[in-house]
């Protein structure tokens, strides 16, 4: 008994330090929100938008600085390059992501649903070119098992006939009509999936694959490592990009599938890291 309750304790207080990371990564995102929409703000000023104290505010511009996302000088913080600082904020601007370059979207989705076995146990990580592959999986009428932390994933295959959907719950990311935190990264622990389907905001030379939120970063990074084969989906505007999050740097994927023919040096940094490039 004794035992049982210091394991259940255990579980507990890894919970909890889950969570809070991922409050904290919020509130980072929420403090790079306002240095993009304001150029710059003081801790005073940030502490009160953000209703923490100016020691908090302190710690987190000390990591972001770390991470190069921004520069402080006297009692001052501002973002340093907008390509890597500033995520998707409003929905909006989601909106408008998800409708641009929608048949390249739409082509790689139907690509991508239409190289998927039957009865297989996937993984699709939220995104507007994921949405477009489990759009396919439906117009295909796919028969297996999608496990997602996308709302609009979700409620695009919840009726469809012969597939089992599961939703990770946990925390919802307005956004990006996401789930994520600790529960949500519970549930993946608990999946291995022999295909995922990851959606990324940016594909780098240098910086490897980005997406734009730390919150996200860590799911997509989960539902990787439970997964025999990743497949990348990113059209054409991703490539040269880099978002604020990187992932899947602890191992590459095993495709990429995008819309056009790649520059010569992406086609050899997928080499270099034994990536098949699908072109559709």
């Amino acid at each position: 008994m004794a035992a049982r309750l210091v394991a259940v304790g255990l579980v507990v207080v890894a919970e909890l330090f889950v969570m809070q990371q991922t409050h904290g990564l919020r509130r980072q995102e929420q403090l790079l929100e306002i240095l993009a929409r304001n150029g710059e703000a003081t801790v005073d000023e940030l502490a009160a938008a953000l209703q923490v104290s100016v020691w908090t505010i302190r710690r987190d511009l000390s990591s972001l600085e770390t991470r190069g996302a921004l520069r402080r000088a006297h009692g001052r913080a501002e973002v340093t390059d907008s390509s890597i600082a500033a995520p998707i904020w409003d929905s909006a601007v989601v909106r408008r992501a998800a409708a641009t370059n929608l048949e390249a979207k739409q082509r790689i989705g139907r690509a991508v649903a239409q190289r998927l076995p039957g009865g297989a146990h996937l993984a699709l990580s939220g995104g507007s070119t994921t949405l477009e592959v489990a759009r396919a999986l439906k117009s295909l009428h796919y028969q297996g098992e999608v496990l997602t932390n996308a709302l609009d994933i979700a409620v695009e295959l919840a009726d469809t006939s012969g597939l089992r959907v599961v939703c990770t719950g946990g925390d919802v990311q307005p956004r990006y009509r996401t789930l994520a935190g600790a529960v949500t990264e519970r549930v993946l622990k608990l999946h291995f999936f022999d295909y995922a389907v990851i959606g990324v905001s940016g594909i780098d030379l240098r910086h490897g694959f980005t997406v734009n939120s730390q919150v996200e970063a860590a799911t997509v990074n989960l539902i990787a490592e439970h997964a025999r084969t990743v497949i990348v989906v990113a059209d054409h505007t991703k490539f040269g990009r880099v978002a604020f999050a990187a992932v899947l740097g602890e191992a590459p994927p095993h495709k990429i599938v995008t819309d056009r023919a790649v520059a010569p040096d992406f086609a050899e940094f997928c080499q270099r890291l034994d990536i098949e490039l699908i072109t559709v």
